[in-house]
């Protein structure tokens, strides 16, 4: 049975995981409405010119995504873009992993309540998951659509309460429901289900696209279950995926791509990152 002091502590527990997270979150804000502006139409069009096609542009792909402060379905219409100028689809899918996985509000919100280590990790990991899937499609082609162009803004106030507003609220409510799973969810349980066991690796991901929050959301969610018991290789298995296959995203690449190559897609980023986890486990990192 619920009752008010239950209430009161899970909001209390909320508010401290959002207090502590709040100077770098607003700094990831500032940051992404910078690049936002800054990278933008001729400077993103010499990005494009420099992707030849070969093994290396999925690694410069790669990178590229990781500046571009996109959030994961922003990114389907960017590598839509790509494949309309001959990239292929191991470029722009690499592209996609990293733009999503990949962004200031997300790394600093994990170096906020997950640490200074499991945030770089995040990020090289991150990076690796993208390198692979860009393999697993590189040379693969499809039929690409226009892409739209909306006109953008040069106004920085209103660039940022654009994003604030847009993603915000579900960051939010990502703490809310954290203080919430702290309280009402027993230690035992989440052990239970996250138990150390190879297969945890890859399921874990598919989770990830019944979670109607953003990947910002998720963060603290993952603090919450980041206790005593659940391997290192885990987490970041669940980090890097999570945010490359959100439903949106996924229905944004069925529309564009069709149900064979999104689904290729989603078994290739589960795979890639269920293998980064155990990895990682393994050395020890």
């Amino acid at each position: 049975m619920i009752n008010i002091s239950d209430i009161y502590l899970s909001l209390e527990r909320s508010l401290n995981f959002f207090l502590k997270a709040f100077p770098y979150l607003m700094f990831g804000f500032i940051l992404s409405t910078y690049l936002k502006i800054k990278l933008k139409g001729d400077l993103r069009k010499k990005f494009v010119h420099l992707l030849d096609n070969s093994k290396k542009s999925i690694i410069l792909a790669s990178i590229i995504g990781a500046f571009l402060p996109l959030c994961s379905a922003s990114s389907i219409p960017i590598a839509n873009a790509l494949n309309s100028r001959g990239v292929n689809l191991g470029i722009s899918f690499a592209f996609v992993v990293s733009a999503s996985a990949i962004n200031p509000i997300g790394i600093l919100l994990s170096l906020s309540l997950l640490g200074y280590k499991i945030a770089v990790i995040q990020i090289l990991a991150s990076l690796i998951l993208s390198i692979f899937v860009g393999f697993v499609f590189y040379n693969k082609r499809a039929i690409f659509f226009a892409f739209e162009n909306k006109k953008s803004n040069d106004n920085f106030f209103d660039v940022f309460i654009e994003q604030f507003k847009k993603l915000f609220p579900s960051i939010f409510l990502g703490f809310l429901i954290s203080g919430f799973v702290m309280t009402y969810v027993p230690k035992e349980t989440i052990l239970l289900i996250l138990s150390n066991n190879i297969i945890t690796y890859f399921y874990v991901s598919i989770i990830r696209i019944f979670i109607f929050l953003c990947p910002h959301a998720m963060i603290p969610l993952i603090k919450v279950v980041a206790i005593e018991g659940i391997p290192k290789g885990l987490i970041i298995s669940f980090l890097i995926s999570s945010q490359s296959i959100g439903l949106p995203l996924l229905l944004g690449m069925k529309r564009i791509y069709g149900i064979k190559l999104t689904l290729r897609y989603l078994f290739s980023v589960i795979v890639g990152s269920g293998i980064i986890g155990i990895v990682i486990d393994k050395i020890g990192i």
